[in-house]
């Protein structure tokens, strides 16, 4: 996914006509969706890193926005409510949140 990603958003950055890109990221969410619609997780039929990777990239709504893909948003409500993954984030959110006070105390 990131392969087609990544190019796909800054060409959206950049530019408010079709992305070019739009076809290939819509076939690469279909293969996924298929795959993942057979099993709970993308390897060892566990959760492992590869799953905090590909979900890093599919949580953003702008991603999934192309196709119909249950599996995929059951994918990322799966990945995205593990209590570690939940601690990692607010932990990520607390400090840049600390940050910014920081920042504006300092004004």
């Amino acid at each position: 996914m990131e392969m087609v990603s990544v190019p796909w958003w800054f060409i959206g950055l950049s530019s408010d006509a079709d992305n070019p890109l739009e076809g290939w990221m819509i076939s690469r969410l279909e293969h996924l969706e298929t795959v993942l619609a057979g099993r709970d997780w993308l390897a060892a039929d566990r959760f492992t890193a590869a799953d905090l990777l590909m979900a890093d990239v599919l949580r953003v709504p702008k991603v999934r926005r192309f196709a119909n893909v249950p599996a995929l948003a059951a994918y990322v409500e799966r990945v995205c409510s593990r209590p570690a993954f939940a601690k990692a984030r607010d932990d990520q959110v607390a400090y840049f949140a600390a940050a910014d006070a920081r920042r504006k105390s300092a004004s």
